[in-house]
């Protein structure tokens, strides 16, 4: 399977590398506008693929099965209509578009198309969500109760997109796919505007049927973090993806509620037991959804992260934004 990739900048080196190494594919070139980027990727991968600035030429080689678009968000939704308009499957950095209008149009010509058009939720492809995934799946953790997730660090600020949709996007697609996609029933959303024009920090409450979830997302915290607390009534799971090691945690703790004699009446107990760090494969999420991408090509299926998820992912952002500016 022949894949080109467009977009050699922040992103770009890292996908690069995961379709170079890939074994399902043959990677054939790269694109970028950027001389300068282009020299570095040449670099690395020598005259073993072909370098252009102008990502039409990707278009026009009838050769190229998929490409692998990982330029700012502003430029991806014409790039990857493109693409699609030329037959090839798409492979698209989160978000799959700035609106959701745009996000249904993609998936639109996708389904027209009858081709694969994968987003990079990268988040729902690590080791350790597929992990606590199948413990919710197994009843493990009992019913949910609620999902908070802190993902913050000290830049880089963007000036296509903000704090939301930059980085809350993976963790409403981990919300989404612990939970099995459920539709939301309201949400709320703030934020602040601290450097430039774009919410540089934002707060995101969304209320499901059952269960609540709780993000925060900054780029002006002095500490990286990437937590998330999944608390069932059961069990609770603590997954801290800056850790080197034990990056889960997992927590057989809860509230027990038992009737008394008296009617209508219940008692409450704290549960005290043990904690415990499963021993989980150390895959690298980028190369699975890749791979995953692949997989879905080549046996004519959705993806994971393709049009279902990656339109509910865009519902509640183009909630949450219409709050964040008083529309």
């Amino acid at each position: 399977m022949k894949i080109a990739l467009i977009g050699y900048g922040y992103w770009g080196p890292n996908l690069a590398k995961n379709l170079y190494i890939n074994k399902n594919i043959e990677f054939v070139g790269i694109c970028d506008q950027n001389l300068t980027k282009l020299k570095k990727a040449k670099e690395v991968y020598g005259e073993n693929i072909f370098y252009t600035t102008d990502y039409k030429e990707i278009m026009k080689d009838n050769s190229i099965d998929a490409v692998a678009i990982a330029v700012p968000t502003e430029y991806s939704y014409a790039i990857a209509m493109d693409a699609l308009e030329a037959c090839k499957h798409v492979f698209i950095e989160k978000p799959i578009a700035s609106t959701m209008y745009r996000a249904q149009k993609l998936v639109d010509k996708a389904r027209e198309k009858r081709l694969i058009i994968h987003c990079d939720h990268i988040m729902i492809y690590h080791p350790v969500i597929r992990y606590i995934k199948n413990m919710i799946d197994r009843g493990e953790l009992g019913n949910l109760l609620y999902i908070d997730i802190t993902r913050t660090n000290l830049g880089p600020i963007r000036k296509d997109i903000n704090a939301m949709l930059d980085l809350a996007v993976h963790d409403i697609a981990v919300i989404n796919y612990l939970a099995g996609n459920p539709d939301f029933r309201e949400l709320s959303a703030m934020g602040e505007v601290c450097y430039g024009k774009q919410e540089t920090l934002t707060f995101l409450n969304i209320k499901y049927d059952y269960f609540i979830a709780n993000i925060k997302s900054s780029w002006i915290s002095p500490i990286k973090e990437r937590r998330t607390v999944v608390a069932g009534t059961k069990k609770m799971a603590i997954f801290d993806d800056v850790a080197i090691d034990n990056k889960l945690t997992i927590y057989d703790k809860g509230i027990d509620v038992k009737s008394t004699d008296e009617y209508g009446e219940y008692e409450v107990h704290t549960r005290l037991g043990d904690i415990y760090i499963p021993h989980i494969s150390n895959e690298d999420a980028l190369q699975n959804s890749v791979t995953h991408f692949c997989e879905c090509i080549s046996n004519h299926k959705e993806s994971l992260s393709g049009p279902e998820q990656s339109l509910k992912v865009m519902k509640v952002l183009e909630q949450a934004m219409k709050q964040l500016h008083n529309d």
